[in-house]
This record gives structure tokens, sequence and C-alpha cells, in this order.
């Protein structure tokens, strides 16, 4: 064969070669963006929880950057350590190319049976061949002894949820109005009455104090927006009784006390608010002196 044929044959060779790869990126078949421009986080990087039903500390924002030169999808795979629960167990997103950088982010909350031994866990987001670990820790249960607010992390009830609020979000530690996008309850029946919201406690005790937190911020004040004439009621083992009933309300905070009284369970029944719509409940706590 002669020289100039052996160099026709490579030249048409490095064609086929050229149109090959040029098909196969047209096709998407190529290398792609690199898995490693994929980079993950959490905030925050670690979190400290309870097992009970309504601790919402555990609370995680899981991101996704994506800093290579061309949009990808992306699967999350997120799982934990026995013991825990998650609210999700999937995340698939679309990550924009990097121009500039930008995070994508999705929530997802991790809670504990309360079977779950107090110790170390984890939470980990497996994606684009990768994967973060979130610590967990799980603490002892709040005590309930004589000052220990009852309440706190147990499971809560509602007659109906706004699904801009959640139904734990009565119960969990925060009374600030000031955060009342990110805490508190109301209902989802506007003008519509009455609306309940309760908590059960984790055994009967003998209680004698419930304390009411409506919505009362600077934007948002009681007179206008909180909670006006609503019981209390306790479930003792006779059913239901009706420990105090308020009229009128225009304060953020109302502190109700009575005799002691055999209860597992407390609700507070709301009539009517001030702007006649909804019913905006910050927190309820539970004590027995």
């Amino acid at each position: 064969m002669s020289k100039r044929r052996h160099l026709l044959i490579a030249a048409g060779m490095g064609a086929l070669t050229t149109m090959l790869l040029a098909t196969s990126t047209a096709q998407g078949v190529g290398p792609g963006p690199s898995r490693a421009s994929i980079l993950l986080d959490a905030d925050p990087g670690a979190v400290t929880i309870a097992p009970l039903p309504c601790d919402r500390r555990g609370e995680v924002a899981l991101s996704m950057t994506n800093t290579g030169s061309e949009g990808e999808f992306v699967d999350a795979l997120l799982t934990a350590s026995p013991g825990l629960e998650l609210s999700r167990e999937l995340w698939s997103t679309y990550l924009p190319p990097a121009d500039p950088t930008q995070a994508v982010s999705a929530p997802v909350t991790v809670t504990a049976a309360e079977a779950t031994t107090p110790g170390e866990y984890e939470l980990q987001m497996a994606a684009a061949e990768q994967t973060l670990s979130i610590p967990v820790t799980i603490e002892e249960p709040p005590g309930d002894g004589p000052d220990a607010n009852l309440a706190l992390y147990r499971q809560a009830f509602a007659s109906t949820t706004h699904p801009n609020t959640t139904l734990c979000g009565g119960v969990d530690g925060n009374r600030d109005s000031e955060q009342w996008a990110a805490s508190g309850i109301h209902d989802r029946t506007p003008e519509e009455f009455p609306d309940v919201f309760g908590v059960e406690l984790s055994d009967a005790y003998e209680i004698s104090r419930v304390e009411v937190y409506t919505l009362d911020s600077a934007t948002y004040p009681a007179a206008e927006m909180g909670i006006r004439d609503f019981d209390v009621e306790v479930r003792t083992p006779e059913g239901w009784h009706t420990t105090a009933s308020v009229h009128d309300n225009e304060e953020g905070h109302v502190s109700i006390t009575f005799p002691h009284v055999l209860a597992d369970q407390v609700r507070v029944v709301v009539h009517d608010s001030n702007d006649h719509k909804y019913s905006r409940i910050i927190e309820l706590e539970v004590y027995q002196h």
C-alpha cells in the first residue's frame, strides 16, 4: 500500500472520530459536568433533639451548588440511623450552571421516636457520587418536675392547620411573635369558629396553670390579630372540663390558674379573634404549679 493511501486512511479515521464525538456530545452521552463540581452542604451542620414528636430543632436546610459550566439534574438520597425519622427521603432538583454560583436548597426535618435511646446518630445526604454526614445528637426528654412545661415538644392536635404553619409550631418552645413565620400555628378556616388547638401530655398530671401566647408583634399586635374569646379545657378521667373562659382579650400572653386537676390533655377552644378571621396561637404551655 502506498504512503499516500496510508495518509488518506488516517485522515478518514480522524474525520470519523471527530464526527462520532460531535454526535455523542449532541446526544448527551459525552462526559458532561464533572461530579466534583457539585457541592453539598447543610445548615445547621449538626442538630440536637429530644425523642419527642414535636421537637422541631431537627429542621435542616440542605443545599447543593453546581460550580460547573453546565446545568445538571441531581437526585439526593436521604438516609438516617435507625431510630430517626425523616420528613423526606429523596430530593430531586435541577442545578443551574455556575454563573454566578447559585445554591439550591430544600428542607428536611429529622425527629426521633420516643423509644430512641439518647446518643449520637447521623443523617446522610448522598448525591453526585458524594456523601454529606450531619451529626444528630439525641438528648434526654425534658423533665416533668413541678416547674417543667409539660407541653414542650409533646404531640399537638388541632381542628385544622393552615399550610403556612405546622401543627407542632404551638408547642416548640418558641414564644417570640416576631418569629411568627417560623413558629406558631393558626387554622385554615377563615371566619369560621370555634377553632381548637391542644396538646397530649405524656401522662396524667395534677396541673394548675396554663400559659397561652397569641400573636402579638410590632407588625401584628394582639389587639388586632390575637385570639379574643376562648376557653381553656382539660381532659380529666371523667372527660373534658372547662377551667377558664376568657373574653375580649387584647393581650399577647394570658396566664390561667385553677385548682389542681388530674388531666392528660389540654386544649384551647377559640370562639373569636380580634380580626374575626383566624385563631393565631404562638405557644401553649402547661404546668403543675
